[in-house]
């Protein structure tokens, strides 16, 4: 497991601290607090799982998982695959060319803490009332960061897109029915 780095702004210290003294009990560590504007962003780890606060367009969530860490090796092998091709082939085109492929060779480390698999998130919605509000104090994040921890419900299971959905994708299949749109056989008993 990677190590993650604190990059607490001194600012965003003092509210960070009682957050964390707070919420120590969920085991609640920040990595990052809550800096930047449309969005303002924060991240870290509550117990064993990570978690992402976002505020943007007068919307605030909270989403409490695990990343997604097979689905990011495949990806970054499929990636490097395709870097490799590009440089063998000097095929300069495309919208970074060569540099673009030279860099999907490293590995992409920047993503390894987002929560891709729900376990519980809570969503606020018209928090201040202006539908463009992109921006937050530190008292106010950290109500409403109070807020959304009081919120958080369990994460519904999305399915993955398999094997079953690119066949009914292609035609192959029929989407799953539920139980009300089942067509059965008429019994035999007559009236």
């Amino acid at each position: 497991m990677t190590r993650h780095h604190r990059n607490i702004h001194p600012a965003h210290e003092a509210v960070v601290a009682r957050l964390e003294a707070k919420y120590a009990h969920l085991g609640l560590r920040f990595y990052n607090g809550f800096g930047g504007s449309v969005p303002v962003q924060a991240w870290g780890r509550i117990g064993r799982r990570f978690f992402y606060f976002r505020f943007r367009g007068d919307c605030a969530s909270l989403t409490i998982g695990s990343p997604d860490r097979r689905g990011d090796a495949a990806r970054y092998k499929a990636r490097r695959v395709k870097a490799l091709r590009t440089l063998r082939r000097k095929d300069d085109s495309g919208f970074f060319g060569l540099f673009g492929a030279e860099r999907d060779l490293r590995r992409d480390t920047g993503q390894e803490w987002y929560p891709s698999i729900p376990v519980r998130y809570a969503v606020i919605n018209d928090v201040t009332g202006d539908r463009y509000a992109g921006s937050l104090e530190q008292d106010e994040a950290e109500a409403l960061f109070i807020r959304l921890i009081e919120d958080l419900v369990p994460a519904r299971r999305t399915p993955r897109p398999g094997r079953y959905y690119r066949l009914v994708l292609k035609g192959q299949r029929s989407w799953p029915m539920d139980s009300s749109g089942v067509i059965r056989k008429p019994s035999k008993r007559r009236p």
